[in-house]
C-alpha cells in the first residue's frame, strides 16, 4: 500500500459488534496489526475493485 504525504481524516461509525470482531482481527492478525491499517487496507481493497469493476456487491443505500 502506498503511503501518502498528505492523508485525509475522516470518522466512520460501526456496530459494537462490528467493531469487536475488526478488534478481534487486529489482534489475531501475525503480527498484530492496529485498527487504523485495517481500515486503510479496506478503503484501498474497495477502490481498486471499484475501479477495475470488480466489486461484488452494489453501493446502493438500503432504507
Amino acid at each position: 500500500m502506498a503511503h501518502l504525504k498528505h492523508q485525509k481524516r475522516f470518522t466512520v461509525s460501526v456496530d459494537q459488534a462490528d467493531y469487536d470482531a475488526l478488534q478481534q482481527l487486529c489482534s489475531t492478525a501475525t503480527p498484530p496489526v492496529n485498527l487504523q491499517y485495517v481500515m486503510r487496507l479496506a478503503v484501498r481493497n474497495l477502490l481498486e475493485q471499484h475501479a477495475s469493476r470488480q466489486l461484488t456487491f452494489p453501493l446502493e443505500r438500503r432504507p
